[in-house]
């Protein structure tokens, strides 16, 4: 089929001239034209290039594959191309077949090609030549990629299964079927007669009449056999079709058959059976090459077959030699196995390892007719077969030492050493080179004999000389060196171009000069700009021969002649192939600067005779002033090649006044570059160039310390460039993920799903073209941008996010390459951080970038510099630039007029002239200002998550300064505009959400589409905001506008659900009404909103995530708590930052909580999604992942109001604002759509506060002992005290009321929890709070002496070994008084700097020489007062820290005075909670009617009543069960009574009232409550109910209703009522407490109340033993209390449970 466009890459390079002029050429041929064009095309002399070149081409060739493929009308199995009159179109089948496998073998992007189907049909082709032809394409891919193994199944399938017919096994030479007997022209005599027989097995499908049996069926085996075969003059196709007809032969085996028929028809004909010998050749060795042999390898790969191919090189007959050929690929491949046993069976046939053995003669005679014009050379394509052959037995060690026994390497080295000017030749001593690297380790004494070395050398001139012709330019840069040696040259131009003959020769195509850009005059570039590249053949030499030159520069056994090897022609062809990186291409570029520094590296004192001869000159122009070639490897290569020419003074000062870094650096921001940084694969162990050059980069500058200044210098103008490009209002960002057609590079291709097994070097093929070809796209594309229309300026678009991300992992890299911080002190010194922090705020990012990789890697560096520098400065960087974001964003806190809407929304219609004008920070200020303080949030998350003692400390006293509260005050702000912002948003996208008539919002929703046609289209170069990635269906549009919103309150701390109101109310995506009701015109109003509504609630996400860290901070427990175990230590009291922080959250907490909504807000449904979001988002901040409460936060909450605003909020939500009693709100028909959802979250939050076993136990409490300045320390016992007691007053509005139908059943769930809560606190309150008034009685003596409150708690000789230490008495005191340990204490002191006071500090604030003058003029007698001197900065940062300390302390005051007034809190009354509990019941059985899962909650408050008010409310609740259960049961007895013929109901009805009356259900409930009591209270329980005889009851109505049942079942009804169960399990529990209270009662008759000795009896002894007396008093008190005691541990090993005592003696 046809290439499939649309998968194809928009590649940015052209094909090399050569290549576009012969597609050209080709494209206009007529078709008998292009067979006289293909047939000449014999060889590969043009350079490689992309398939994709060729799409055009080989859609045509496709068209004429299909037309030789397809059948003939009359005939199944006779191609087109087999019928006698198209002779044409097999000539040109065969053609272009060829052609095909050299355009195969000289590109890459190999899968494009489409038409391997059309392959796989030619395979049945009658004729061996197009076989042939097919067989030799599917063999280049096979060797030259994995191509076929990446075909799908579909396509692979039927092609292994045709090559697997035809590399059957014949029968092998035993059977008289040996290759080189068929290969030779004997009499048919000689040959077995089966050889012209077909015999064919199978089994036939039933039902067709055969030959054999007329009954057959498919387990019958039927046989076609046709002797002499040969003589029937039909051809194969023909006969196959008429066995067809004959025989039913399955379609699975027809192909099978058909290869045997050609065989047997063709047999006979010596030609035809050569053919067929090449062909079952031919397709073993494709078959090897694609692994496809897993299953047949050992029929295929018979033993016998290599002595069998080594016999058929061993025929003489010269015209076999496409056959020998055939034989050696085949060899080649059976090595390519790896199979040991092969490797040593094919060195043994074919004499190897002997000097005389078959093989090394034939190697030599073929060299020898290489070399010697007098005799006729081998043919190419045996020679060619043979070279590769030597090349991959020499790849494994017992082949190279076979090679080197038969002294191979002289006969090698004579091919790389004759200078054969025919092209076919380079690919024979390329062959050889490699031969030669993989043996010289082996065989080094005869490669040195030999001078080996030289003779690369001089070949590698050769070459380079012949490259000269077409390409002569050579760089000659300007020397700065002694006069004598730099006048010649030294006005020449670095290019040299317009001067020397040699230029003015190879640049007839050049245009005039260009003005250049760059400061070099690298713009000037010669020839290789006409597109004249170097061979493919000849650069695969040089590239071997390099790659041998390398090594053997590093081979300690050329240590010798290594010295020297510069001293020669090396230099020059080494600077030839560096000044032409076009001509040559990346790799061999790569190749040369590689020789050079590994041979400075080795001979470091020979650089000076380099920079002598300017090779280094040479090098540093090609790498710093022309374009260096854009593949991962060359960049990554160029520190290390850098640091080797740097490594003597000279070459460093030379390096030096290139600029180096600055030009290095700047293809970080090239779009030609962008491809060599990104990764291949996932899985590439070379990770991404960007960070490799980062650490290359980072190794120079530990090399050459001097270097650290420049390189940190040029890395800091990267950052403000990147930074340039992002404010300049002519540049849009482009999405990094499109494909670039305007000059930039593109990325590989797509992959197949079997892509992580492509061949590497396909992928290194691929990036090198496109390197070699953006160098003349590059110019082209800066000349003509493409430019985008957004607002009314055109702008161009660019790569900005790639950039980003690839800067910032360079500078993480070099930052962070290892633990020493050297390198971020020079960034910070030379004021890197505020470039760096400015990206992330600049207004041409896409409103997305907060959430991309680019942020991410921006905040990964920020975090680096911290973590290693511990440098304050990123954070108050950061704080600086956000401060300033968020006083742009204070038009968003100001409400608009009425009737009001969203500021965003108002922004955007105001820019409605502006097609995509959340393109534009112009146009939509706001919004690109809250995607700015997304991304500086995003950062700060990223910095505040970190486990070191020291950052966090670092971090908490930059948020608690006063630029940090002042940030978090207006991030407050910001949070509370959000969540109106996307309230107001959501309600303006979902129909009828708004009151009819409502205005609200309405004219700026209409301002957005005005007219139909206005619809916005995305850009062609810009991104089109969030469209795509929240789905851009219109009708889906409302559907899918919840999950956004949805999403904000879920990072608020809400629950999943939180939103099901609201969604109930709006369209859901599979309502066909709700989809109905939006106009188009609505979709594409809310497909604009989209891109604000996700901003915010990303935004919002982003700051409760920061808001949750800092908190986590603030409390001092580390994000992850490895230790769990100690979780319970006592934590060192919050530093004043710290507490300053906690403040500054805790008053976001009640802003939140007693928010109020503008006036004009149409519904009140605003003003509660807002409060569920506060109320949501208060619980993490509060309460850790296990619902520990933070004591400090607590107490913050506490002092600034929350605690109050959140019971106030809960009073005005159930009086729907104050216009009902708030006892009558949850029942009043008017109740607004949301209040529900409130309650809900509000209880759940509740219910955490009033937990007494968290809160009183909480891992994250404060220190027992107050803070320094004797405040009143928080009591976490009164914080109980208080919020139970609102608590309880408001569960009491909420009890015996209608449950709510969505929320009702988690609303009572959490009250019930409540009431527990408070029931099982009211002893544990009264316990403690006695002893709190115990407490303080015995201490009063000791702290009311007046003085100072400070130093009384103060461990003295703590406080003396801290100052022994050396910390001061001030800074040691303030630690004990915040730390519970002498351990605790140390780590205080060493993570919290003493802050600077009084004169000291500024004795320390002071340069030398200032204090020098001031202590002269002191001495003098001068009063030198130190206001009349001017202010430092010192002095002013402790002025200011001073005036922070001072408002904190008043900030302390006020907390303190709250904390007094709950001093005296007292809990609820007894007699308040006792009369609640008495008239409790009847609720819980409201609770039980109205929501039965409520049961399992009503039994644990009932239980829990229980236990606090004794047996007779226990008695008295018991009773009323049971009496419940009665009455319930006497309505279904009477309801059972068998019908009469005066009843009106029908049967159906009497059958379904056992479930379906309201009695049943209450019964169902009533039993499964006394069922969970009577576990708790088992006698008790049994008792009331023996006493009142329901169990009577109970049994009667199993009786009455089982003809109902009966009746059910027989007609198909059966509905088993809910009440069958509970009853049955309480008649049960009741028959056990019965026989289980008999039993005691029998054993009280023996036993004593006290005093028993308990004994076991012992198996093994056959005696009774007694117990130890611990033992024996456990059993005798768990008798005592009849409750289940611990198990008791027997002597022998075995327990005896309490509960089943032993017999007592």
């Amino acid at each position: 089929m046809k290439v499939d466009r649309t998968k194809l890459k928009k590649t940015p390079t052209e094909a090399p001239a050569d290549c576009r002029a012969l597609i050209e050429k080709l494209k206009g041929c007529t078709d008998e034209q292009l067979v006289t064009e293909l047939q000449q095309i014999k060889t590969w002399n043009i350079g490689k290039c992309e398939l994709y070149h060729w799409v055009d081409l080989l859609d045509r060739f496709d068209a004429l594959l299909a037309e030789a493929g397809r059948p003939v009308d009359t005939m199944s199995w006779m191609l087109s191309c087999d019928r006698p009159e198209r002779q044409p179109l097999k000539a040109l089948l065969l053609a272009l077949l060829n052609f095909t496998a050299l355009l195969i073998e000289y590109s890459f992007s190999r899968h494009l090609y489409s038409s391997i189907e059309h392959l796989t049909t030619l395979l049945a082709s009658s004729d061996m030549h197009v076989v042939l032809a097919v067989l030799n394409l599917l063999y280049v891919f096979s060797k030259r990629s994995n191509y076929i193994t990446r075909l799908g199944s579909e396509r692979r399938g039927p092609l292994l299964a045709r090559l697997q017919h035809l590399a059957e096994s014949w029968g092998g030479k035993e059977n008289g079927f040996g290759l080189a007997e068929c290969c030779r022209d004997l009499h048919m005599m000689k040959y077995p007669p089966s050889a012209t027989t077909l015999h064919f097995e199978f089994y036939a499908e039933p039902g067709v009449e055969v030959k054999v049996d007329k009954r057959a069926t498919s387990t019958t085996l039927h046989y076609i056999h046709i002797e002499q075969l040969d003589k029937i003059s039909e051809s194969p196709s023909e006969i196959m079709e008429s066995l067809t007809k004959m025989y039913n032969i399955p379609k699975d085996k027809q192909m099978l058959l058909f290869t045997h028929i050609r065989l047997a028809h063709g047999f006979s004909t010596h030609r035809k059976r050569l053919q067929a010998v090449q062909a079952r050749l031919h397709a073993i060795s494709i078959l090897v090459y694609s692994n496809a042999l897993q299953e047949s390898a050992n029929s295929i790969l018979y033993n016998g077959l290599i002595e069998e191919l080594v016999d058929v090189l061993q025929i003489p007959d010269k015209q076999l030699m496409d056959i020998k050929a055939a034989s050696l690929r085949t060899l080649t491949s059976i090595v390519h196995l790896e199979r040991t046993p092969k490797l040593s069976s094919i060195i043994d046939c074919t004499g190897t390892a002997s000097y005389h053995g078959f093989l090394p003669v034939l190697v030599r005679n073929c060299i020898q007719a290489m070399i010697d014009p007098s005799m006729e050379p081998y043919p190419h394509q045996f020679a060619t077969a043979l070279f590769s052959f030597l090349y991959h037995l020499a790849s494994y060690d017992a082949g190279g030492e076979a090679l080197v026994s038969c002294g191979m390497m002289e006969a090698l080295l004579k091919v790389i050493k004759f200078l054969g000017d025919e092209q076919d030749q380079i690919t024979f001593v390329t062959r050889a080179v490699r031969v030669v690297d993989l043996i010289t380790n082996l065989d080094m004494a005869a490669f040195q004999a030999h001078s080996g070395l030289s003779i690369f050398i001089y070949r590698l001139e050769h070459e380079v000389d012949l490259c000269r012709r077409e390409c002569p330019f050579v760089i000659k840069p300007k020397v700065q060196r002694p006069p004598a040696t730099a006048a010649p040259e030294g006005e020449d131009m670095e290019t040299d171009m317009e001067v020397t003959d040699v230029a003015m020769e190879s640049s007839p195509s050049a245009p005039p000069a260009v003005p250049s850009t760059s400061s070099g005059p690298s713009s000037a570039t010669p020839s290789p700009r006409g597109g004249v590249q170097c061979i493919p053949q000849r650069a695969a030499l040089l590239k071997s021969m390099l790659n041998f030159l390398k090594k053997a520069i590093q081979d300690p056994a050329f240590s010798d002649g290594i010295r020297h090897v510069m001293d020669g022609s090396l230099p020059t062809s080494l600077k030839h192939i560096i000044s032409n990186a076009e001509y040559y291409g990346p790799s061999l570029f790569l190749l040369a600067t590689e020789v050079v520094t590994v041979f400075v590296f080795q001979e470091p004192s020979l650089l000076s005779s380099l920079q002598d001869n300017g090779l280094t000159d040479v090098m540093l122009h090609a790498l710093l002033i022309k374009d260096v070639p854009a593949t991962r490897e060359v960049l990554g290569s160029l520190p290390n090649v850098f640091s080797a020419l740097c490594l003597n003074a000279r070459g460093l000062q030379s390096f030096v006044q290139c600029q180096p870094f600055e030009r290095l650096f700047k293809v970080l921001l090239s779009p030609d570059y962008l491809p060599a940084m990104r990764r291949r694969r996932s899985s590439d162990p070379l990770g991404d160039t960007a960070s490799n050059l980062g650490s290359a980069v980072d190794e120079l500058m530990r090399h050459q310390p001097t270097l650290k200044t420049d390189a940190t210098t040029a890395i800091i103008k990267l950052l403000e460039e990147i930074c340039s490009l992002g404010r300049d209002p002519k540049y849009i960002c482009q999405k990094p993920s499109m494909q670039k057609g305007e000059g930039a590079g593109a990325a590989p291709p797509p992959r197949s799903p079997h892509a992580a097994e492509e061949a590497s070097s396909e992928d290194e093929e691929e990036e090198e073209v496109q390197a070699m070809q953006s160098f003349g796209a590059a110019q082209q594309s800066e000349a003509e941008p493409t430019q985008t229309v957004v607002g009314t300026e055109e702008r161009i678009p660019i790569p900005l996010m790639d950039y980003i991300l690839n800067v910032m992992k360079f500078v993480e890299s070099i930052l962070s390459n290892n633990t020493t911080d050297d390198h971020c002190q020079e960034f910070v010194a030379q004021r890197g951080l505020r470039p760096l922090v400015t990206i992330l705020g600049l207004p041409n990012l896409p409103v997305d970038f907060p959430t991309s990789a680019a942020c991410q890697a921006v905040a990964g560096v920020c975090k680096s510099i911290l973590t290693l520098s511990h440098e304050p400065k990123v954070l108050q960087e950061g704080l600086v630039q956000l401060e300033s974001v968020l006083s742009a964003l204070e038009p968003l806190h100001r409400p608009i007029e009425a009737p009001g809407g969203s500021v965003l929304l108002r922004e955007l219609a105001g820019a409605g002239a502006v097609p995509d004008a959340t393109l534009s920070a112009q146009a939509t200020p706001l919004l690109h200002a809250l995607t700015a303080a997304h991304a500086f949030i995003m950062m700060f998350v990223h910095t505040c998550r970190v486990g070191q003692s020291e950052i966090r400390a670092i971090s908490v006293n930059q948020w608690g300064s006063q630029l940090g509260l002042s940030v978090l005050g207006k991030l407050s702000q910001l949070y509370c505009s959000l969540v109106w912002e996307s309230t107001v948003l959501l309600s303006l996208c979902t129909p009828n959400s708004l009151p009819p008539g409502c205005e609200f919002g309405q004219a700026d929703m209409q301002k957005l589409v005005p007219k139909e046609e206005k619809a916005p289209s995305p850009p062609q170069g810009g991104r089109r905001a969030e469209g795509e990635a929240e789905g851009p269906s219109p009708a889906g549009g409302a559907g899918s506008d919840p999950p956004p919103a949805q999403g904000l309150l879920e990072g608020m701390g809400l629950e999943g659900e939180a939103l099901a109101p609201m969604e109930t109310d709006e369209p859901s995506a599979t309502d066909p009404k709700a989809k109905a009701k939006i106009t188009p015109a609505m979709a594409a109003r809310i497909k604009q909103i989209k891109p604000l509504l996700s901003a915010s609630s990303r935004l919002g996400r982003a700051l409760a995530e920061l808001f949750g860290l800092l908190v986590k901070l603030c409390v001092g427990s580390p994000v992850r708590q490895r230790r769990s175990h100690h979780a319970a230590a006592a934590a060192p009291a919050p530093t004043a930052a710290a507490r300053a922080t906690a403040s500054a959250l805790t008053r976001l907490l009640t802003k939140g909580l007693s928010w109020q909504p503008p006036p004009y807000t149409p519904t009140p449904r605003f003003r509660l999604t807002f409060f569920i979001c506060s109320v949501g988002f208060t619980s993490p901040m509060l309460f850790d992942e296990r619902k520990f409460p933070y004591h400090l936060m607590l107490q913050k909450f506490l002092c600034s109001g929350g605690h109050n605003a959140l019971f106030e909020t809960f009073n005005w939500a159930l009086s729907m604002g104050g216009k009902v009693p708030v006892g009558e709100g949850l029942e009043h028909p008017d109740l607004p759509d949301g209040t529900g959802e409130f309650l809900d979250a509000w209880l759940m939050l509740v219910e955490k506060m009033v937990n007494p076993s968290t809160v009183l136990e909480s891992p994250h409490a404060l220190p027992a002992k107050g803070p320094p300045h004797g405040h009143p320390p928080f009591s976490a016992l009164r914080f109980l005290v208080v919020t139970q007691k609102a608590a309880f007053a408001c569960i009491k509005q909420l009890w015996q009321r209608r449950p709510l139908k969505v929320y009702g059943a988690r609303m009572a769930e959490s009250m019930l929890a409540i009431l527990c809560h408070i029931l099982r606190a009211e002893p544990l309150l009264r316990e403690r709070l006695g002893r709190e008034r115990e407490g303080p009685a015995g201490d009063e003596p000791g702290g009311d002496e007046g003085g100072p409150r400070r130093e009384p708690h103060v461990n003295q000789q703590q406080l003396q070994q801290l100052m022994d230490m050396g910390f001061s008495r001030e800074h040691a005191m303030e630690a004990l008084l915040n730390t519970n340990t002498m351990e605790q204490a140390t780590e205080y002191l060493l993570t919290h700097p003493p802050p600077l006071m009084g004169g000291a500090a500024r004795d320390l604030s002071m340069s030398e020489e200032d204090q020098m003058m001031r202590a002269i003029a002191m001495s003098l007698g001068q009063d030198i007062p130190m206001d009349q001197r001017a202010e430092s900065p010192e002095e002013a940062a402790c002025r200011k820290e001073e005036e922070e300390r001072r408002a904190r302390e008043r900030q302390e005051e006020e907390e303190a005075k709250c904390l007094e007034k709950f001093e005296g809190a007292e809990p609820l009354e007894p007699a308040e909670l006792g009369a609640f509990t008495d008239s409790m019941l009847p609720g819980c059985s409201r609770l039980l009617d109205e929501l039965p899962d409520t049961v399992y909650r009503v039994c644990d408050l009932l239980m829990t009543a229980v236990r606090r008010n004794g047996p007779a409310y226990r008695d008295s609740v018991l009773k009323q069960v049971v009496q419940q259960v009665w009455e319930a049961a006497d309505v279904l007895i009477k309801a059972a009574v068998p019908l009469t013929t005066s009843d009106t109901k029908t049967v159906s009805e009497w059958i379904s009232q056992m479930a379906t009356l309201p009695q049943a259900s209450n019964l169902a409930t009533r039993i499964l409550l006394l069922t969970l009591l009577f576990e708790e209270l088992k006698l008790p329980c049994a008792r009331v109910v023996e006493s009142s005889c329901v169990l009577d009851v109970l049994i009667k109505l199993l009786e009455v209703v089982q003809p109902c049942l009966q009746a059910a079942k027989e007609h198909k009804e059966v509905q088993t009522p809910k009440w069958i169960t509970p009853v049955l399990l309480l008649i049960d529990f009741y028959e056990k407490t019965a026989v289980s209270s008999k039993r005691r009662a029998q054993m009280n008759k023996y036993l004593q109340a006290t005093g028993n000795n308990w004994r076991w009896f012992d198996d093994r002894s056959g005696r009774w033993c007694s117990y130890s007396a611990s033992n024996n008093s456990t059993i005798d008190a768990a008798w005592r209390g009849r409750r289940a005691q611990r198990p008791v541990q027997r002597p022998g090993g075995a327990a005896t449970p309490s509960s089943s005592p032993p017999w007592c003696r």
